[in-house]
């Protein structure tokens, strides 16, 4: 029998020896309902993104997601094939008056929800989806959209841009004009590549759009004898580069713009050349471009098509619009 090694200690030596039962080593805790909200996340992920779907839009319904699965599994310890009406109503309360969401976030959970149930073939949602639409619970609250932005209002954007200092304002203009000419999407005018544009007749084509259907837009001679000349100015303009670059090559940073735009127009509210209600953001270039042409008599469906809506119901919002009504009183009130 071998000896005890010095220094060696008993108790090791009979902990070595003794066979361990697996129940007396500590285990380690598995969250299963994580895993589980974890899976289903995965799966809606996966689906959205073969729907063609943005980044940014598959992010944001995934973190919205996770706040109704973790709610469901953890406090009503329920999960998403057991839930009935009670339960959305639970959860809603708690989305409204625990995490004091605005409606217009409330509105954005319902309707996220009802793709969810419907991607993922889950049957006990469609009684609520019904009972809240015969009951208006998430359309009475009316949801703002941004002011439509007109040729007065541009062009005092346009004079303080270039007014400030920084190496991005002529870039900054430039795009800005190209939006208000073209009525495009804010990303649409940014994910613009040479490949796409024809630089002497001022014609561009949309690829990556929203409703994944190509279209053509064009700009006045104006815009792009402005956009040559920015250009002129640019590096590599290979067919696949962008013409709106960042300062690091990549693609322009839309929000970095949207908030400078927004930094214009609060100034501009605080000396009183636009009024303290008007919503105006990057996408108010798009609506004013929609009633510039609706005023100056482009048939309905023409816009639509220019514009790239699916609906012609879209369009048409723009042709009651608070700005074409305020012109439209103003002809009335002059041949009173």
């Amino acid at each position: 029998m071998p000896k005890l090694r010095k220094g060696g200690n008993i108790d090791d030596i009979h902990d070595m020896i003794l066979i361990k039962s697996k129940s007396d080593e500590p285990e380690e805790k598995i969250d299963y309902k994580k895993s589980e909200i974890d899976k289903i996340d995965k799966e809606f992920t996966i689906q959205r993104r073969f729907d063609g779907l943005k980044e940014r839009t598959i992010k944001n319904d995934s973190q919205r997601l996770k706040v109704y699965l973790n709610y469901i599994y953890y406090n009503l310890n329920k999960t998403v094939d057991t839930t009935d009406n009670k339960d959305y109503v639970a959860f809603f309360n708690h989305v409204r008056h625990d995490r004091k969401c605005k409606d217009t976030t409330v509105n954005k959970y319902f309707k996220l929800l009802t793709v969810f149930y419907r991607i993922m073939k889950y049957k006990n949602f469609n009684d609520f989806l019904v009972e809240s639409k015969e009951r208006k619970r998430f359309t009475k609250h009316e949801i703002r959209h941004y002011d439509a932005i007109d040729e007065e209002t541009l062009n005092m954007i346009l004079e303080k841009l270039i007014g400030m200092k920084g190496s991005t304002k002529i870039r900054d203009a430039t795009f800005l004009r190209l939006l208000w000419d073209t009525g495009c999407r804010v990303s649409e005018v940014a994910e613009l590549t040479y490949s796409a544009c024809d630089l002497k007749k001022g014609v561009f084509k949309l690829r990556n759009t929203k409703t994944k259907r190509e279209r053509t837009v064009v700009c006045s001679k104006e815009t792009l004898k402005l956009l040559n000349y920015y250009l002129q100015h640019q590096g590599d303009q290979g067919p696949d580069e962008y013409l709106f670059k960042s300062a690091y090559d990549g693609i322009i940073n839309k929000r970095q713009l949207g908030g400078k735009f927004v930094g214009i127009v609060n100034e501009l509210k605080r000396e009183g050349s636009v009024p303290e209600n008007k919503w105006l953001v990057l996408h108010s270039l798009r609506h004013g471009r929609a009633v510039n042409l609706l005023d100056k008599g482009v048939p309905l469906d023409v816009v639509k098509e220019y514009l790239g809506h699916t609906s012609i119901e879209t369009t048409m919002i723009y042709s009651h619009s608070t700005e074409r009504k305020n012109k439209m009183l103003d002809k009335i009130s002059k041949i009173l």
